[in-house]
């Protein structure tokens, strides 16, 4: 399986990999007449391993079966996108998708006609969707010859054009497409209490909390510091959700491991000293909050061997005075 480096694709993975919110989420948001052929709920992920692992172009991908109303199997395969720019070769990916299972389907010993694969494109990046829906677009228009060029047409679903009041659902699908929506978006922070507000119940089970702080381990990691810092989201989240405070330290706990581990050592390896300071500088405000003025000073041209001392404190220490206290370690 691909590993998911970006965090919008872990958690796009996270959530619509649970079958019901992907269920309610395609029969929301498909067009009426493929939302009336499929029998949703028969709706169930297939084994990640019967997509093709050289076709790793986009690693938020998740493919279902799911029963026709009129008898047989289909496939429903969802493609996640979250790039800045629209990718002008997607339906050429997809074609490539299409083919790889229909003969995964043959080699598993299956015959007969080749089952029906409806290809959907989430999108919620910056950038508008203006790049065709059907493959045939991408080909050499000869009207003479046009017979021959399939058209394989995908659905696009992009967040970005619909209204909040359209983005609708239970509440894990309801909150994490408001989320999806504004996580690029300045009016994140402005936004945030009313879409945790709707956590408050789903926080009280296990299986809610599980989500919960999937969300906000989400939050933490893919939201810009111009959109909310981490002073901001420690707020909202101790306002807005019992026992927030206590949810938030282990969120922080474990972004800051992972930013150091994949961070820091990779800074310090490449000797960008001002890239240490900055990222270092960061996991102290999500674990202390606003820093002092001395803080400043003790980062700026400090040698990245005293960087790593005092990103390996981060984690253990009770204050700021402890991180940055000379003694060895």
């Amino acid at each position: 399986m691909t590993a998911l480096n970006s965090p919008h694709d872990r958690f796009f993975k996270a959530v619509f990999g649970r079958t019901e919110v992907a269920a309610e989420f395609l029969e929301r948001y498909l067009p009426a007449p493929a939302v009336q052929a499929l029998d949703w709920k028969t709706l169930r992920a297939a084994k990640d391993s019967f997509l093709d692992p050289e076709l790793a172009l986009h690693p938020a991908d998740l493919l279902y079966t799911v029963d026709l109303r009129g008898g047989g199997t289909g496939y429903v395969h969802v493609l996640f996108e979250h790039k800045r720019y629209v990718e002008s070769r997607i339906g050429l990916d997809l074609l490539r998708y299409r083919v790889r299972i229909w003969e995964q389907w043959l080699n598993a010993g299956n015959s007969g006609r080749l089952p029906v694969i409806v290809p959907v494109v989430v999108h919620h990046g910056t950038a508008t969707w203006r790049v065709s829906r059907q493959f045939a677009d991408e080909v050499e228009d000869v009207p003479a010859l046009g017979a021959y060029v399939p058209a394989c047409v995908y659905h696009l679903i992009d967040l970005s054009e619909y209204r909040d009041d359209e983005l609708q659902g239970a509440v894990m699908l309801h909150t994490a497409l408001l989320t999806l929506k504004y996580i690029f978006r300045n009016e994140l922070s402005q936004r945030l209490p009313e879409i945790l507000g709707l956590l408050r119940d789903l926080a009280q089970s296990s299986m809610g909390l599980d989500y919960v702080r999937t969300l906000l381990r989400y939050l933490a990691q893919a939201a810009s510091i111009d959109r909310l810092t981490g002073d901001q989201l420690r707020q909202v989240v101790t306002e807005t959700l019992s026992g927030g405070g206590e949810l938030m330290l282990t969120i922080a706990e474990q972004w800051e491991q992972q930013a150091m581990e994949r961070g820091i050592e990779r800074g310090i390896e490449k000797g960008i000293e001002q890239g240490e300071a900055r990222l270092l500088k960061q996991l102290l405000s999500w674990r202390f909050g606003a820093l002092p003025p001395w803080v400043e000073s003790q980062l700026a041209g400090a040698e990245p061997e005293r960087l790593e001392t005092w990103a390996k404190r981060v984690l253990d220490a009770p204050d700021l005075d402890t991180v940055f206290a000379e003694r060895s370690g």
